[in-house]
């Protein structure tokens, strides 16, 4: 059983039913969520993709974007970093929206996905679910986020694991025909004191928004879309136009990372941000999740005896490596003054420059090559 439909489920799914599993997935939201904000996709997960075969399928879904530019409250260009400056610093790096990541994926699985059901119970590899059916597993794999279900019935309460960056994020999509010709395929952000607010074309004439604010409480709104006008309301650009369209159902969530000592209890094992969330400051969580995934069959496939904790071996300091290097980021992506934005738009006027270039990699790209073992030990099938 696997619980979670996102990048971490879906790929666990993928790995284990190839190995031999008899695999069942169940998402809490009440349909497949397509869409999320832009990513760079590179690193070990990269290297997963491709053994996956999925590669042409990503690449054919790359967001075109030329540049990231950073503008000023009337859109004039401030810095711009080109995307062939950028992949100098990030080999193979594949700029997509998470939800097309996902869906790549999702489609070349063979296990069917029930919508709109959590779990309400795990009693080692009982669970019962939300709609009061139950059913007993070999394996149970939480794959449920930050705010994993799964993590909550079997390990203890979210305040024993979840590290709070001190920044709420949001992401939503629209088409706006006009908007998307003037935006162009370069990724633009404007950045304030506590807040950023960025947007890109995606295709089709459809849009895609990030936005980002330092808060003090982790506690989320209760009208999530109200909150973004009364934070952002009084910036420029297009901030106007984007809040205008952000939908009711927006995604909003806290910036955090999960710690956790231990990743596994029982029958029941933990993968992606359930038990190692990196946070949107550091990046790289969609090609851990994959990593995760991957990893974990690999392990099982060797052999059931100990294979969580061999597992949690190999891809703990990994996750332990990107959450320091995320926290390190936040000054990068979130600068909390204005001598700190004018910092790093002179690093981006400069990008071109080799010494610049050293910089910026370590700024943006934590080493967590070498968890995987060569491809010969992967379960295929």
């Amino acid at each position: 059983m696997i619980v979670g439909a996102g990048i971490a489920g879906l790929t666990s799914a993928w790995w284990l039913e190839r190995a031999g599993w008899d695999v069942s997935v169940v998402e809490k939201a009440p349909s497949f969520r397509a869409g999320g904000y832009m990513i760079d996709f590179f690193g070990p997960g990269h290297e997963v993709a491709r053994r996956m075969g999925l590669l042409p399928a990503l690449e054919a879904r790359r967001a075109p974007i030329s540049s990231v530019t950073s503008v000023d409250s009337s859109g004039r260009r401030r810095a711009e970093i080109s995307t062939a400056a950028y992949e100098a610093v990030a080999d193979g790096v594949i700029s997509l929206l998470r939800g097309d990541l996902a869906s790549v994926v999702r489609d070349d699985l063979r296990a069917s996905i029930r919508c709109g059901t959590t779990v309400s119970a795990v009693d080692d590899g009982r669970v019962t679910f939300s709609d009061g059916s139950s059913g007993e597993f070999d394996l149970v794999v939480g794959a449920d986020g930050v705010h994993s279900r799964v993590r909550e019935l079997v390990f203890g309460p979210s305040s024993s694991f979840v590290r709070y960056l001190g920044h709420h994020t949001a992401a939503f999509s629209f088409r706006d025909v006009e908007l998307s010709a003037r935006i162009g395929h370069r990724y633009q952000m404007l950045t304030v004191p506590q807040r950023m607010i960025g947007c890109y074309a995606v295709r089709d004439g459809s849009m895609a928004a990030l936005m980002l604010y330092r808060s003090a409480s982790p506690e989320l709104p209760a009208d999530p879309a109200a909150a973004l006008r009364e934070r952002f309301g009084d910036l420029g650009w297009v901030a106007p136009s984007l809040l205008s369209v952000v939908p009711q159902d927006v995604y909003y969530d806290e910036v955090s990372q999960v710690d956790m000592p231990v990743w596994h209890r029982g029958k029941v094992v933990l993968v992606g941000d359930a038990c190692g969330a990196v946070s949107l400051f550091a990046g790289h969580g969609a090609s851990l999740a994959m990593t995760g995934a991957c990893v974990l069959a690999e392990e099982l496939a060797a052999g059931t005896e100990g294979a969580f904790a061999r597992y949690q071996s190999r891809m703990k300091p990994a996750v332990e490596h990107t959450q320091e290097f995320g926290r390190r980021f936040i000054g990068w992506m979130a600068p909390s003054s204005a001598w700190r934005i004018s910092l790093r738009d002179l690093a981006f006027q400069l990008s071109g420059l080799p010494v610049v270039r050293k910089l910026i990699r370590g700024s943006v790209s934590p080493d967590i090559d070498g968890v995987l073992v060569s491809a010969s030990r992967t379960p295929r099938g």
